[in-house]
């Protein structure tokens, strides 16, 4: 057993008083939701209900991941124990992230209902499949420990928020007022994102690719990797395991949870729209 890492305990303990944080900010946004029921359309209801939904099984799931960090491809664990399972944790964060794109989805989804614009609806159901596509090549590298699997999968989540940044660009006409900077904010936070993915988090994983392609390292086959990530992982508190780690565990597992609990019950797409003829065109 190696010696913590102040650094990397401290770093746990943040994460993990972030997480409670969250857990606490969803049970308040169901209040809020609650309180905001009986003023709402039918339809816009049903699609925030499932805002919730979705938005708690993503809290929940980057919860699980904040108290029980792991390393899928190292295999690397702060807590040796079966909980801390490659499998189980990435199965949970397969789920977690699926859910906060459907919630991407789902602002698309109503903001095309309101404008009527079928370019909006058609981005909306195209932004779910290119995730689930990350998701397989993320669970290939998880299984393989083969980073070029990351690449890509990085490389997919910067083309899905490029298509919701696109779905917003379009939607910015059609409003004014705190939609209309509601809109915008989220165009913001989207560039800034797939500039973090494309400068940052996509070399960095290919770096590790090459250098591990350089090394000889052997991959594992499928059925191989299956068996590891179920039966093996290594623990370790050295700050170089989880430098990285902690860079973008900490911004994901924050900012990103707490765009996922805004959007709950963010403004209502139904109002303060531009009084003018809607484009339902269908070409994209």
């Amino acid at each position: 057993m190696n010696q913590p890492s102040v650094h990397v305990l401290y770093w746990w303990i943040c994460l993990s008083i972030i997480a409670c944080i969250n857990i606490l900010l969803l049970f308040i946004s169901f209040q809020i939701l609650t309180n905001k029921m009986k003023k709402m359309p039918c339809d816009l209801f049903a699609i925030r209900k499932w805002q919730f939904i979705f938005s708690s099984f993503y809290v929940l799931g980057c919860a699980f991941r904040s108290f029980v960090p792991r390393g899928d491809i190292e295999r690397i664990v702060l807590i040796d124990s079966w909980v801390s399972s490659i499998l189980l944790g990435r199965s949970v964060a397969t789920i977690a992230e699926l859910c906060f794109v459907a919630q991407w989805s789902l602002i698309l989804h109503e903001i095309g209902k309101y404008t009527l614009n079928k370019k909006i609806f058609k981005i909306s159901k195209m932004i779910l499949p290119i995730i689930l596509l990350a998701e397989i090549f993320s669970w290939f590298a998880c299984i393989t420990k083969n980073y070029m699997g990351t690449v890509i999968e990085e490389s997919l989540w910067a083309i899905a928020c490029s298509l919701f940044i696109w779905g917003l660009f379009i939607s910015r006409i059609y409003y004014v007022k705190f939609q209309k900077n509601f809109i915008s904010i989220g165009i913001i936070m989207g560039l800034l994102y797939v500039i973090y993915i494309m400068t940052v988090d996509v070399p960095v994983y290919f770096s590790l690719y090459l250098n591990s392609d350089s090394s000889n390292h052997q991959y594992l086959t499928m059925v191989q990797g299956f068996w590891d990530i179920k039966n093996h992982w290594t623990y370790s508190f050295k700050y170089e395991d989880w430098e990285y780690a902690m860079v973008w565990m900490t911004l994901y597992f924050s900012f990103a949870v707490w765009i996922s609990l805004y959007i709950i019950n963010g403004p209502k797409m139904n109002n303060n729209l531009k009084s003018f003829e809607v484009d339902t065109g269908f070409g994209l």
